[in-house]
């Protein structure tokens, strides 16, 4: 029997967009994918800044997990972008980081539940900057939104996820990052075991799910592993996993939401086959990526595949 899956308040509108740090560095077209999608789908949203950049900072989520930053810091770093996203007019926050949404659904929780944290963290924000708490209504993460619109997005898709020459629907194994669907699954859609974030918009593009053994397996990158050199074998040991996994239901390509796996599920598998000769060659895409394709969007000028490892 399949249980209903529980069921994700996303607002239809009044988004105020966080950038990612890991996002920009290394999928630097993706946030501006989303701004096009935001637009193309007529949501009212805001960007960080109004063209002065200074005002956004990172959520320090990355900071915060690997034990450089104590979590009396991160309150006061993302209450002070609810303060920015309360001052730009918008009630609602919009992540383009797993690792950000989950950060911004963790400062929710404490001030929620930890008695006289809400009075600490307004006064330490209006001694360091001048602002008031103000928390948001909802936090989602920016695949919350495409997965809400993935019918509206299918009406203007003047392609299909098919293969031109034969019409046989391609095959898309979903990977959906840990600090998403696992940190907080009951903020997740469908939690952590039946999360249909990406699996729902590979359905109604025309595709294929595939399901394999290690689907809800990490990617590995968590920040501790990839950022200190003698704990990177696991990480790379996770890649393996996955792909090994996936491999023998032959996948046409690979869809995630989260910064870093698509970076270690791509460019991982190049290490690799450079570790065990195994070449997998399963392309990589951020359900962003993938919408904009689909949409007919210019591969390089808009979408930069150039970037991915695997053509």
């Amino acid at each position: 029997m399949t249980l209903p899956r529980p069921i994700k308040t996303i607002p239809a509108d009044n988004y105020y967009l966080t950038p990612s740090c890991i996002l920009g560095a290394l999928s630097p077209a993706t946030e501006p994918i989303l701004c096009r999608l935001f637009d193309t789908l007529g949501l009212n949203w805001r960007l960080p800044g109004n063209g002065l950049e200074s005002e956004h900072t990172c959520c320090s989520g990355i900071l915060s997990h690997g034990d450089v930053m104590v979590m009396e810091t991160t309150l006061l770093v993302v209450a002070r972008l609810w303060s920015l996203a309360a001052e730009a007019g918008m009630e609602n926050i919009a992540t383009a980081c797993v690792t950000s949404f989950a950060i911004h659904q963790e400062c929710l929780e404490l001030l929620d539940h930890e008695p006289d944290l809400p009075e600490k963290v307004d006064r330490w924000l209006r001694e360091a900057c001048g602002r008031a708490l103000i928390r948001p209504k909802h936090v989602v993460h920016a695949s919350d939104l495409v997965y809400k619109y993935r019918d509206s997005l299918a009406a203007r898709m003047p392609h299909r996820l098919v293969e031109k020459r034969t019409g046989r629907p391609l095959r898309v194994v979903e990977h959906v990052g840990c600090h998403y669907a696992k940190v907080f699954p009951h903020l997740s859609v469908g939690g952590a075991v039946d999360c249909d974030v990406l699996a729902a918009p590979i359905r109604a593009w025309g595709g294929v799910e595939v399901d394999y053994p290690e689907r809800r397996h990490c990617c590995g990158m968590g920040f501790r592993q990839c950022m200190i050199r003698p704990n990177r074998g696991y990480t790379m040991a996770c890649v393996q996993k996955k792909l090994c996994s996936m491999a023998p239901y032959e996948p046409d390509l690979i869809l995630t939401n989260c910064p870093g796996c698509g970076v270690f599920l791509d460019k991982g598998q190049h290490a690799v086959a450079e570790l065990t000769s195994r070449q997998f060659d399963i392309p990589v895409l951020s359900y962003a990526e993938l919408a904009a394709l689909l949409l007919g969007w210019h591969p390089y000028d808009v979408v930069g595949v150039h970037s991915h490892t695997v053509p």
